[in-house]
């Protein structure tokens, strides 16, 4: 954007002064009084208009320097009310997108059989094909082991959804994805997950809602997980709420007998090697297809590994050069471990992810803070709002950042122009006048505060005040020529007005498509245009009343402080 109105600055102040003087004559400037053209009567209807705004303008400009007072109350007011709703406009990261993916995941009970798997596939599978607006559906049913440690997953299955484009279908896919959790969750036997696939759900691996639980004791940070997930599902505006640690995988424990198996010259590092051997197999040799190598692995037939008899009767060759069954230094039992253990900075942690459904993510995280703060956790033991959450409050932070430095860049430019401090900061009062825009336009449009939003704010900062710097540039010039300050304050609002609507109508006019946030992946800028014409609009319409009457006071400000200073000096004069 910098680059481009760099560009078109350089255009501005070389072509287009050339063309003018060759294209632009007094003959073409003249105003036509009898327009006979269709365009020419929609021109000259529209100059009429404007003339005529210009007049009614020049009245209420007159009222609001008689009255500054009141002007200064109600655009406080106006700031005031603004700012009184901002939560009601509610923050999220990114806003949500209409991609027209859906994610179905499907969990059976830990340790099913593939088979059954497959079945519930199959009636979720028949539902998706029911429905006209699907257009493709891609399944993935269970996962092979390929470790000792993992014998692969066959109690999850995927489906990824692919709805037909937006335009030729009359659903959202927000809704689409409600319609599917209707239709799937009679299903008996599964635990069913329905969830939109836009940018940010790719992005982040668990949900739009993450909650950190922090500690050292596996069962306690899972009864504190299940405690907070079922709180969170009580918060409006949730869905999907897991929690990481669940009941576990069953599992075969091998417990070896550290006695015995050093009677037979045997360390439980040799015994686990022979069992990952005979379980994930070895390589053998190598086999030569088509000029590359294939590893030929050697191993238990796969039903051999789920069978205790199989399992007790592996033979393993101690260094003592005996043959000895794996039964004879280890006992077997059957239980349950966790899926995952996961760690951050050396501290176990558990998730609990959820999904957003009619609610922004601030007033959903903050309704859960409510919630977890009433909690009296352990000692040494953390709660932490990750995700989107996380990413939200570090962008908003860097952003601020951002906007500060504009202002100061933008004030110190204005500065170094007027060789003065006093136009500069006049200037700047229509920023704040924008907030009342920006709010009440995200408002009305039932949009939130976001990343694209608060870039839209920072692009406001050097839009706004061009409308004043239009104002107060000319008001100066009619002061130095010698006019009084009041009349020059309405003769320059009256000549200036129309510069100023035709400047913040073309950039209105240019940003309202995309405020509209039509076709794929419009929804991400419309907030940033929705920000930059809602604010425009509301700030030049203030800026007309507000800048000139903030000249006047701070303008009878100085006045009275250049007469004390005079004074002052005189009366030290005639002292001496």
């Amino acid at each position: 954007i910098s680059f481009a109105i760099f560009c078109s600055l350089i255009v501005a102040l070389t072509i287009i002064p050339l063309m003018s003087s060759r294209m632009l004559s007094d003959r073409s400037m003249a105003i036509n009084p009898n327009p006979t053209g269709r365009i020419q009567k929609i021109t000259s209807t529209f100059g009429i208009w404007l003339d005529n705004l210009g007049e009614k303008y020049k009245a209420l400009l007159q009222l609001s320097l008689a009255r500054r007072r009141r002007v200064i109350l109600l655009v406080t007011v106006l700031m005031i009310a603004s700012f009184a709703c901002m939560p009601l406009v509610g923050a999220e990261f990114m806003p949500a997108s209409d991609s027209g993916e859906i994610s179905v995941t499907i969990e059976v009970d830990k340790g099913s059989k593939i088979s059954a798997t497959e079945e519930i596939s199959d009636q979720v599978e028949e539902v998706l094909r029911s429905i006209p607006e699907v257009e493709t559906i891609f399944a993935s049913v269970g996962s092979a082991g390929t470790s000792l440690m993992s014998s692969g997953q066959t109690d999850t299955s995927t489906f990824y959804v692919k709805l037909v484009p937006k335009n030729e279908r009359s659903i959202t896919v927000n809704d689409m994805t409600e319609e599917i959790r209707q239709k799937v969750v009679d299903i008996p036997g599964a635990k069913i997950k329905v969830s939109v696939m836009d940018m940010m759900s790719m992005m982040s691996s668990g949900g739009q809602i993450s909650v950190q639980i922090r500690g050292d004791d596996l069962e306690v940070l899972k009864e504190l997980s299940n405690e907070i997930a079922d709180l969170i599902r009580n918060v409006p505006g949730t869905r999907e709420v897991v929690a990481s640690l669940t009941d576990g995988s069953p599992e075969m424990q091998v417990k070896i007998d550290r006695q015995r198996a050093a009677n037979y010259g045997l360390t439980p590092i040799q015994v686990a090697g022979s069992i990952k051997s005979a379980m994930e197999g070895t390589v053998a040799t190598n086999y030569k297809v088509g000029g590359s190598e294939v590893d030929v692995r050697v191993r238990y037939i796969p039903e051999g590994n789920k069978d205790l008899s199989h399992l007790s009767n592996l033979t393993i060759l101690s260094p003592t050069g005996a043959v000895i069954k794996l039964s004879q230094i280890a006992v077997f039992e059957v239980g349950q471990g966790p899926v995952s253990i996961n760690r951050i900075d050396q501290v176990r942690h558990a998730d609990i992810n959820g999904y957003l459904m009619n609610r922004d993510l601030n007033s959903v995280i903050t309704d859960i803070q409510a919630q977890v703060d009433k909690l009296d956790l352990p000692a040494g033991y953390t709660v932490e709002y990750t995700g989107q959450n996380e990413e939200m409050v570090e962008s908003f932070g860097s952003l601020a950042v951002a906007l500060l430095l504009a202002l100061l860049l933008v004030y110190a430019v204005m500065a170094v122009q007027y060789e003065s401090f006093f136009n500069p900061f006049v200037i700047m009062f229509s920023i704040p006048t924008a907030i009342i825009g920006v709010v009440f336009g995200l408002l009305l449009t039932g949009r939130t505060f976001s990343v694209t939003a608060f870039i839209g704010i920072i692009m406001l900062v050097g839009i706004v005040v061009s409308n004043a710097i239009i104002f107060v540039d000319y008001l100066n010039k009619l002061r130095e020529r010698g006019m009084e300050r009041n009349e020059a304050i309405v003769e320059a609002g009256k000549v200036r007005l129309r510069p100023i609507l035709m400047t913040a109508l073309t950039t209105i006019l240019a940003m309202f498509p995309m405020a509209l946030g039509l076709g794929e992946g419009g929804e991400l800028q419309a907030p940033l245009a929705t920000v930059v014409v809602a604010g425009l609009t509301v700030s030049t319409f203030i800026t007309l009343l507000l800048v000139p009457v903030v000249y006047t006071i701070f303008d009878d400000w100085g006045q009275n402080l250049s007469r004390r200073f005079k004074l002052g000096k005189s009366e030290k004069a005639l002292d001496a």
